[in-house]
């Protein structure tokens, strides 16, 4: 038995020696620079959100500058509607805004085509009069504006193309507005 450990003690010490040549070109291989599958690039898009009043924004998409990692990218955009009256009695006064932060992860599954998902931050606000002037203001005082705010969250998911030489058109849907999102841009 002893012979039996010792042979088999010889034959893997023997082993370990004879793969220290590959073990060595392995981790030289290891330290070449990877060649990336994508170029690195920055998407700048105009997008429009089609809520009921609409919202225009603009949203910046990287790819991925690591060469291990460069079919990923990410996104982060900014939307934002036009104040719009709202009709309430006179002498009353009402308005609302609403605007929406963006942001999330991309895939590049071509050269040309990428995926996109991620979290909407919605917000929507309503300013309107209570229609009460401070005695000390007189009959001709301005009355209080008040404000309310609303923040829903939200998900969305889409496609980019790269159409031809940086050109990229974008579509997307967002689950809170229940809205197509469409971008339209460059990639530099």
């Amino acid at each position: 038995m002893k012979h039996l450990n010792k042979l088999v003690l010889s034959i893997l010490l023997g082993m370990s020696v004879l793969s220290l040549p590959t073990v060595a070109s392995e981790l030289e291989r290891l330290d070449e620079p990877q060649q990336p599958k994508y170029k690195a690039s920055v998407a700048v898009l105009v997008d429009y959100v089609a809520t009921p009043e609409g919202m225009w924004g603009v949203t910046f998409a990287p790819r991925h500058f690591d060469p291990a990692y460069s079919s990923w990218g990410y996104y982060i955009g900014y939307a934002k509607g036009q104040k719009t009256d709202i009709a309430v009695p006179e002498p009353a006064e009402s308005f609302m805004k609403e605007y929406m932060w963006r942001f999330g992860l991309s895939y590049s599954l071509t050269k040309d085509l990428s995926i996109y998902g991620g979290a909407t931050a919605y917000t929507y606000e309503t300013h309107y009069t209570n229609n009460i002037v401070h005695p000390i203001e007189g009959p001709g005082g301005e009355p209080t504006w008040e404000k309310n705010r609303d923040r829903d969250w939200g998900a969305e998911f889409g496609l980019r193309y790269n159409v031809y030489q940086g050109f990229t058109l974008g579509a997307g849907y967002d689950t809170r507005n229940k809205a197509g999102v469409f971008s339209i841009g460059l990639a530099m």
